[in-house]
């Protein structure tokens, strides 16, 4: 059974590292980096996501990269920073009791961790999972209870991470990425420099 989820793709950052192009819609292996994420988040869920962006042109730009599903758009909300801003703006825009909350710039996303994070939130029922990386939570490749992630949200400072904001959910069930498959270890990773494109222990995993 696959958990009643929205998939939320967090999607606003300027990417500074990775120069002046715009690091969401470069390909890897034909195929943009917002593209890979948001169709592997869907295929997860059996649903089109919410996409976050940091507005002006910024949503036509990755709509035009988006082929695979079919995205709704929010710009982050300008209260907060960081990906909190992309988070507390697709929150109003979901309709289901559950997110699962990822970066953009994601290509190895795998649906089957995906999956195995909501097989966790239904049978446990907490307020959130994450995977457990070097012993500290990896909020975006997270499955949350909407209500307890709004609230949570709602009563953070502007300034508070979201790191920050979901080791406030309890119970919050993390899942050491060391102690599952390969898909787990994969899916985790992101993109921050070109050299991260060329990435070889992941780039097969995402299945």
């Amino acid at each position: 059974m696959v958990l009643d989820a929205t998939p939320v793709v967090v999607a606003g950052g300027r990417s500074r590292r990775f120069g002046e192009q715009d690091k969401l819609v470069t390909e890897l292996n034909g195929q943009p980096l917002i593209d890979r994420a948001a169709a592997a988040a869907a295929r997860a869920t059996r649903r089109d996501p919410v996409v976050a962006t940091r507005g002006g042109g910024h949503a036509d730009r990755l709509a035009d990269a988006i082929t695979g599903v079919r995205p709704s758009f929010v710009h982050d909300d300008p209260a907060y920073e960081g990906p909190v801003a992309g988070v507390a703006a697709a929150l109003d825009a979901v309709d289901t009791p559950w997110v699962f909350v990822c970066g953009g710039d994601m290509p190895w996303l795998s649906p089957r961790a995906i999956r195995l994070l909501g097989e966790r939130a239904e049978r446990l029922s907490p307020a959130g999972v994450v995977p457990l990386s070097d012993g500290r939570p990896e909020p975006l490749h997270g499955v949350y209870r909407v209500a307890e992630l709004q609230r949570a949200v709602d009563d953070a400072c502007p300034r508070t991470s979201l790191r920050g904001i979901v080791e406030r959910l309890s119970p919050l069930v993390t899942v050491p990425a060391t102690h599952a498959d390969d898909s787990l270890r994969g899916s985790l990773a992101d993109v921050d420099e070109h050299a991260d494109l060329l990435t070889p222990d992941v780039a097969t995993i995402s299945r």
